[in-house]
């Protein structure tokens, strides 16, 4: 109730804030134009955005490189377009109060090897041009996502450097991404900037962002608390969804086959209607995913689990005048994973069954204001649902049911100003409100978790322009948790140099911290030997904080004439802390217990290097690696061994399923008109994997294979209004998959690493009007 009260009240005070506005500038103009790239052949840019700048008025360019911007007052504008691929261009129009009602526009943009989306928000909290930015953003857009076939966040997310995505559970499919070897747990992930993804969200979230809802990703690795606040020690991951520019329609159904016999069916929807004066806008999207289990050794038990999952959602806008929008969206997300044996009979009938029935209902609304032409406030609400049905147990154990229940509400409103002194500053203040609640019961196991977690926090940070060449950032952010006494104070200092217009540097000190609180995986029951392992807070359990240092270079140049940017980064992460999971026995009921508590500190350290081209839409490619060390402080206790069949204790200094190293790559090749040759692939090397007794008679520290996944796809295009686009793929083309699973009831279903597929193949149809 008290949740729902806040909603109310904030909606309602919204809601007046707009209807006191409406449409006050009388006499309005009509923008239409082309855009085209700078080679000599008016070949069109599809998908630039072209936008007013100090205005809330933009389009897209569609199929022929054309746009239309209505509804623009008298006065002079910075007309500004941005696309991937593309180096930005801007133009200064005057527009008067005289006969006419239309004028037209043209732009030649130039080709940029960097594939990094030129407009950003997640370094600053501000739209800026990457290239201005003092901060390191990796972006992944839709084109990314559609070459490498991944149909939901967790897919798309492994294509970027310092990235991993893994799957840790055989039976429920629980998985988590790494940025730099660090665990899931220490990302923030943002919803259009809004922290309403939760812990328990955490667990089976990254598979519930279809593609369908995604504009693109944006990444900032290295400490953001100065910003996002809690959680996001190892960086931010903010999926910026979609939103309606022009009127148009998609759809694709495709179907794989995984090891060629069990079929996974993943069909999208997607409409975006607009009316004419571009005022109100609409997008609409759904997404059904079905998949059937998967017996990888053919003992009878899942090792890929049987998965239902239907979204959707919409969002709309309102720009009530040129300077004014409102902005909402609501998705809602039916999921549905099971995975164990008999998986077709009640739960408590089998040996092993881990089940999780989710229904998550989102929310966000924003309001956007540009007070003058050097000052905007943002303002809005958010929140977040679930309720999940779960059981995770063995041996017909009738009380391993469980039910969840999970709230999150975040509220704010954030002021930037502009002005000039010594250069030119821009100042961006904030206050936001987050609030979680969380309920979870699981009777067989003793847990029970009531945690309600309240953070009131203020942010400040001033952007400073000294020159075209150099900036810098200085950032404050006071949090103040329920969970932690003090006032916790998280500072970010960031500095860019372009050294010539071909070569810009970067550098970064910030700060992170973690409340004492149940994270995701202390959620997820995983089941060994026929029993649980079961991760309880250690009571006194202190907040873990940490300090950042990040520094890269950004070189373009040209090579057999072919457009190219190379980057190399270097990060450094130290914990201090740090908590640990130590092994501290058997409960009652035979249950391992996993202690979350205090170790001495830790550091995660190493490079990342990026090579990237592109010639219009003919050709791209990009590939990343990454090179790190990550390990704690001291010996961290993971096994306690057991005393009675002469086992002793076994400790490890080094992270738990972090390589050494890594990469990926990705790219498309039009081998004639309208025909694409889609690649892409990702390489895991060795890493530490803890297995546990059950199936094998004593807990043993694995280090595994190196892994090299390898995609393709080709894909024809054909008829131009509806486009219709067929493809054929293959995934894990030589079928670089885990072979030594467990087996049978005693099992440890938390022993699994590699990629998330076996070989598989896959059959798309697509419809774009």
């Amino acid at each position: 109730m008290h949740l729902y009260k806040i909603a109310k009240s904030s909606v309602l005070l919204l809601v007046v804030i707009i209807l006191s506005f409406s449409d006050i500038y009388a006499h309005n103009k009509t923008i239409k134009g082309s855009v085209y790239i700078k080679n000599g052949t008016k070949e069109p840019v599809v998908g630039a955005t072209v936008k007013i700048k100090n205005t809330v008025i933009g389009s897209i360019t569609n199929a022929k490189g054309q746009f239309t911007l209505k509804k623009v007052p008298d006065g002079n504008f910075e007309v500004v377009v941005s696309a991937v691929g593309m180096k930005t261009m801007n133009k200064t129009i005057e527009i008067k109060h005289e006969a006419g009602d239309e004028i037209e526009m043209e732009f030649e943009m130039e080709e940029n090897p960097v594939q990094t989306s030129n407009v950003v928000i997640t370094a600053t909290r501000n739209e800026k041009i990457y290239e201005d930015v003092p901060v390191k953003v990796s972006t992944i857009d839709a084109k990314a996502m559609e070459i490498t076939s991944s149909s939901n966040l967790k897919e798309g997310l492994k294509y970027q450097p310092g990235l991993r995505t893994e799957t840790n559970c055989q039976n429920c499919g629980f998985s988590q991404v790494r940025i730099n070897g660090m665990e899931g747990k220490y990302s923030q992930i943002l919803i259009d900037g809004k922290a309403i993804f939760s812990s328990l969200n955490g667990v089976y979230g990254l598979e519930q962002i279809p593609a369908a809802m995604i504009e693109r990703i944006e990444v900032v690795r290295g400490g953001g608390s100065s910003l996002y606040g809690g959680n996001a020690i190892a960086g931010v991951i903010n999926v910026i969804t979609k939103e309606p520019c022009i009127n148009s329609f998609s759809t694709d159904y495709s179907r794989q086959f995984i090891d060629n016999s069990v079929p996974e069916q993943v069909l999208n929807m997607n409409a975006n209607m607009i009316n004419d004066n571009q005022s109100i806008g609409i997008s609409l999207f759904g997404s059904l995913i079905k998949r059937n289990e998967f017996d990888a050794n053919h003992d009878g038990f899942s090792d890929i689990a049987r998965l239902n999952l239907n979204t959707f959602g919409s969002k709309i806008f309102w720009r009530l005048n040129p300077k004014m929008k409102f902005v909402a969206e609501f998705n809602a997300i039916n999921h549905e994973i099971r995975g164990g044996n008999k998986i077709d009979i009640a739960p408590h009938e089998t040996d092993i069954t881990e089940m999780a029935n989710h229904k998550t209902y989102m929310g966000q609304a924003g309001l956007e204001y540009y007070l003058f032409d050097n000052s905007k406030i943002n303002s809005y609400i958010s929140f977040q649902t679930t309720n999940r049905n779960s059981y995770y147990g063995a041996n017909h154990d009738l009380n391993a049911y469980g039910y969840t229940e999970n709230q999150t509400f975040a509220a704010g409103f954030q002021i930037t100003h502009m002005w000039n002194t010594w250069g030119a500053h821009v100042l961006t203040s904030g206050y936001e409100l987050n609030y979680d609640e969380i309920s979870d019961l699981a009777p067989a196991y003793n847990r029970e978790i009531h945690q309600l977690v309240n953070t009131n926090s203020l942010y400040i940070q001033d952007e400073w322009i000294l020159t075209d060449d150099f900036n810098t950032i200085l950032g404050l952010r006071f949090d103040k948790n329920k969970m932690v006494d003090n006032i916790i104070v998280n500072p970010r200092f960031s500095a860019m140099y372009k050294l010539t217009e071909d070569l810009t540097i970067r550098g970064t000190f910030s700060t992170g911290y973690r409340s004492p609180q149940a994270f995701d995986e202390d959620l997820h029951i995983v089941q060994v030997g026929g029993e649980g392992v079961v991760i309880k807070i250690n009571q006194g359990l202190k907040p873990e904080y940490s300090y950042s240092l990040t520094g890269s270079a950004d070189y373009s140049f040209k090579s057999l004439g072919l457009p190219i940017a190379f980057a190399v980064d270097y990060f450094y992460t130290n914990l201090d802390d740090a908590f640990i999971l130590e092994d501290a026995g058997f409960d009652s009921k035979n249950n391992r217990i996993l202690l979350r508590k205090n170790g001495e500190g830790g550091k995660v350290y190493g490079f990342t290097a990026e090579l990237q081209t592109q010639i219009s839409n003919e050709f791209m490619f990009k590939i990343g690696a990454t090179s790190q060390k990550s390990e704690f402080s001291s010996d961290v206790e993971w096994s306690a061994g057991d005393s009675t069949k002469g086992n002793s204790a076994q400790y490890s200094k080094k992270f738990f399923r972090a390589p050494d190293i890594y990469g990926f790559f990705l790219g498309s090749l039009e081998m004639i008109e309208n025909f694409y040759f889609d690649f892409s692939g990702s390489y895991t090397g060795a890493m530490l994997v803890p297995h546990y007794a059950g199936f094998i008679k004593t807990d043993y520290l694995k280090k595994t294979d190196d892994f090299f996944e390898m995609n393709i796809k080709f894909s024809y295009s054909f008829a131009k209004d509806p486009r219709i686009t067929f493809s054929l793929g293959f995934n894990n083309l030589f079928n670089s998959f885990q072979k030594d699973f467990d087996k049978g009831i005693n099992r440890d279903a938390g022993y699994i690493y590699g990629p998330a597929r076996p070989f598989s193949s896959l059959f798309t149809i697509k419809v774009d009007a």
